[in-house]
């Protein structure tokens, strides 16, 4: 079975998601990826925040990990591990989507929590274990 890891950014500012939207979904999601051979949980969650939307972030600390067992896109059968961080935004005004992200947007949390934004479940996740309050 596939076996993959990825590591994110929770990023809020004035009540506020910061998440992007990428040509293979319909959904926003926080930014991230897949750890890469010989990095560790925080650079992963760094270099993907700055190559998918120029940001710059601080880790501050780690919050619940979610795991799923299949591929949210294909329905395949795998092991996804996602780690996630509360982040500071260190560059907020250089924000910009970098392809293949297409749109980078700060959602408010109470309007994802109305069911307003279709978002990715980790969001949702994060929500329930009150990491995005």
């Amino acid at each position: 079975m596939k076996f993959v890891i990825a590591s994110g950014p929770v990023i809020i500012e004035n009540g506020k998601l910061l998440v992007n939207k990428d040509d293979k979904d319909d959904f926003y999601k926080i930014p991230g990826g897949r750890v890469e051979e010989g990095e560790s949980l925080e650079e992963t969650c760094i270099r993907e925040t700055k190559e998918e939307i120029n940001a710059d972030i601080k880790i501050i600390k780690p919050l619940n990990p979610m795991i799923i067992y299949k591929n949210p896109q294909t329905k395949e059968e795998m092991t996804i591990i996602l780690m996630h961080y509360s982040a500071e935004l260190l560059n907020k005004n250089e924000l910009k989507p970098i392809p293949p992200i297409k749109e980078v947007k700060w959602l408010d949390i109470n309007e994802i929590k109305e069911g307003k934004h279709f978002i990715a479940p980790n969001i949702n996740f994060l929500i329930e274990k009150r990491d995005i309050k």
